[in-house]
């Protein structure tokens, strides 16, 4: 599952005393969609690794070793020019959105300091890291975007960044519990979940079903609303990861009920430690699997190129089956 806005929230709040106030000294991308920042913290050395893969957008401290390519891609080498050295001044999240700004202070080329954003945008296909200047101008990005947001927000170097727009439905966590309770008696005879997802932002499908689940019946379904609303707002965050027999792990803020003992719920230390350990395995799995794409259609290829080397070879030795007679 991608990482859900909550789980986003209570992953700053752990990782915002360690990063304000650190140094970045080295920038690394050893994959595409992968970014390596390596800084000095408080507490020592430590890696922050940011994803804007699909399927796997994320950032957190990791201890994972990544092979860096011979050349570095040309966003790695901005970001160097750019951020080596750059301190940390604090990380922000805009209310219940997918994505973390890290605002830092670095020095340009003459020795005087600028302004700069990195906004770290983790949704979904969606997903980006975008360098902004002090003036709040795209410097540049990772993935380059086509024009399908519409007129509103256009990612191209040199214009003005823009937060994405907000979904037209209203953040669960930012109703009261009045308003939630009159828009679910207006919603019939609605499936739970599902009006959950289609009626709010800021809840995950994993989190409408544990919901809808703990009510049990639609007269309960205001209390457990209620209940969620009200723990995420005084921090009560338990790193879980969820793992169910023929899936992939999954990471969450809270103990899942749902599926009963067919899933196990194991709680981890911290959230930054939860998605390193949820998320290394994948990525050890990918990298393996897409190695042994390329081994294969390397040995294919020089095979097949051997192969026509051969009957070409094999077809002039027909011709010159009489070269005594001749």
């Amino acid at each position: 599952m991608p990482l859900d806005a909550v789980c986003l929230t209570a992953l700053l709040r752990e990782l915002a005393p360690e990063l304000e106030g650190a140094r970045i000294d080295k920038v690394q991308q050893p994959e595409r969609d992968l970014l390596l920042l390596s800084v000095y913290t408080r507490s020592g050395a430590r890696r922050l690794l940011i994803s804007a893969g699909v399927g796997s957008a994320r950032l957190h401290f990791t201890r994972e070793r990544y092979e860096n390519p011979e050349t570095p891609p040309m966003f790695c080498m901005l970001l160097r020019k750019h951020l080596t050295g750059a301190r940390i001044v604090s990380v922000e999240q805009p209310p219940y959105e997918r994505m973390a700004l890290l605002k830092l202070v670095a020095r340009d080329e003459l020795g005087v300091e600028t302004e700069k954003t990195l906004a770290v945008e983790l949704m979904g296909r969606s997903s980006n890291v975008i360098l902004v200047d002090g003036q709040g101008n795209i410097v540049d990005f990772m993935r380059r975007a086509d024009f399908g947001e519409g007129a509103y927000r256009r990612l191209l170097p040199g214009m003005l960044y823009r937060l994405p727009p907000r979904p037209q439905k209203p953040c669960f966590f930012e109703l009261g519990s009045s308003e939630r309770r009159e828009l679910w008696e207006r919603a019939g005879d609605a499936e739970m979940d599902r009006w959950l997802m289609d009626s709010f932002y800021g809840l995950s499908p994993l989190i409408a079903r544990e919901t809808a689940h703990r009510a049990g019946n639609a007269s309960a379904l205001p209390a457990a609303m209620d209940a969620l609303a009200e723990s995420v707002a005084a921090g009560e965050f338990t790193p879980c990861l969820l793992t169910m027999e023929g899936k992939a792990p999954d990471v969450t803020f809270m103990r899942i009920t749902q599926y009963g003992p067919a899933a196990k719920c194991e709680i981890r230390p911290g959230f930054s430690e939860l998605l390193d350990e949820c998320y290394a395995g994948r990525d050890r799995a990918e990298r393996m699997r897409r190695a042994a794409h390329d081994t294969t259609k390397a040995v294919r290829t020089l095979r097949d190129r051997q192969a026509r080397k051969l009957a070409q070879q094999r077809e002039e030795l027909k011709k010159s089956a009489g070269r005594e007679e001749l």
